[in-house]
């Protein structure tokens, strides 16, 4: 069998730095008004 750790933590690292890319975005403020217009409902 074929050691998969490598990828497995690659795999990981990649989710991690997926979900902080948005996070990151999500947390900023938006100029879309579609966006907008439902913060403000």
């Amino acid at each position: 069998m074929t050691d998969y750790s490598t990828a497995i933590f690659g795999l990981i690292a990649f989710t991690a730095v997926v979900s902080a890319a948005v996070v990151y975005i999500l947390a900023q403020p938006s100029d879309l008004p579609v966006v907008k217009k439902s913060l403000q409902n």
